[in-house]
């Protein structure tokens, strides 16, 4: 039950990826609302694949809490210091295209150890902003992580309650942000997005086999018609406080219903993309971190060219494919090495090997 989920996080991470290219064409106003908003939706979906590959990944294995959570540092860390620190270093040396982003020294320890902060007033990001999501991962991680020292048919059951107590806590209290940044960051309801994934995962059990795929296709597609329209009955609220994290009902629950799809296709037998979506889903991460970079490039070159609405509209496919391509590239020459898998540049270094014994021998 892997290859659905990962052609689910490629999707996630060019969703992300569509949402910061639209600021390519944001004076047309040319896109239906639809069209603008679904994209949004893709940070729900990692957090729900996030819960699932979480339960996967332990469901059949003693797991210990201080293995797991090195496991997940080493995923998630060196990628994101590296971002962190490259947007720093481009804040000092263009800080004209920087305008929030003041590298203070309190603004980077924080941002180093996920400590939720106000970049500006009402707005909650880390230095560099795309990191505020992996506020919310590392606190899930921390969570389940400890819930490894439960026998393992109660850690579900406790990591959901936590999660829906901390969610209805920041849901019904009144004038939580007064009691400091990290009381209103760690309640926001997009929290439940891992409760929902981590359901999917234990509804799915090692052992399962699906015979009917009827059923999961139209579990799938139901999930992916409200994924889109479903703004229209579940609107998000306007909050004076970003980034937006009351989107549940919005994205969290049909992300929820699209994994559970996907799943039982897969164990029917039904792949719903094909291989180079797989691999878009093992570089997401490197997608997700590396887009914006170029995405801003692109936008600056556009307004210095002065490029007109048609220029734009043809630019953005462009930069689209270009930043997707760029998340493939960081995946490989900066993202593996970085956990250790140095085989890329082994077979770099055999290929230019190669040359030179054929040019000598030449």
């Amino acid at each position: 039950m892997v290859f659905n989920v990962q052609v689910l996080r490629a999707f996630a991470a060019t969703l992300v990826v569509w949402v910061h290219a639209q600021e390519l064409i944001a004076e047309q106003d040319i896109l239906p609302g639809w069209a603008r908003d679904f994209g949004y939706g893709g940070v729900d979906m990692f957090f729900v694949i996030s819960g699932f590959i979480m339960v996967r990944t332990t469901q059949n294995k003693d797991v210990r809490p201080l293995a797991f959570i090195k496991k997940r540092i080493i995923r998630i860390v060196p990628m994101y210091y590296f971002f962190t620190f490259s947007t720093i270093a481009a804040a000092m040396v263009v800080p004209q295209a920087f305008n929030s982003t003041n590298p203070e020294f309190s603004h980077m320890v924080k941002s180093l150890l996920f400590i939720p902060f106000e970049k500006t007033p009402d707005r909650i990001y880390p230095l560099y902003y795309l990191g505020w999501t992996l506020n919310f991962e590392i606190l899930f991680y921390s969570l389940f992580s400890v819930s490894l020292l439960l026998a393992k048919p109660i850690r579900l059951f406790a990591v959901t309650t936590l999660l829906v107590a901390l969610a209805a806590m920041g849901t019904n209290v009144q004038n939580l942000a007064d009691h400091g940044v990290a009381a209103y960051f760690y309640t926001r309801p997009i929290l439940l997005d891992f409760a929902f994934g981590m359901l999917v995962a234990w509804s799915f059990p090692s052992s399962a086999r699906v015979s009917d795929a009827k059923p999961w296709w139209c579990l799938l597609t139901a999930g992916a018609a409200w994924f889109v329209w479903g703004g229209e009955v579940f609107p998000v609220a306007t909050l004076p406080i970003a980034p937006t994290t009351d989107t549940v009902l919005r994205f969290g629950v049909p992300s929820a219903l699209i994994v559970a799809g996907a799943t039982g296709l897969e164990l029917a037998g039904f792949r719903i993309g094909n291989n180079l979506m797989r691999s878009s889903g093992d570089a997401s991460y490197s997608i997700y971190l590396s887009h914006y970079f170029l995405i801003a490039g692109c936008i600056i070159v556009a307004d210095r060219l002065t490029l007109g609405g048609l220029g734009r509209i043809l630019l953005l496919p462009v930069t689209m494919v270009a930043a997707v391509s760029l998340g493939f590239i960081t995946y490989h020459l900066l993202e593996r090495p970085l956990a250790g898998d140095f085989e890329t540049y082994h077979r770099i270094r055999t290929r230019l090997a190669v040359r030179r014994w054929r040019k000598n021998a030449e």
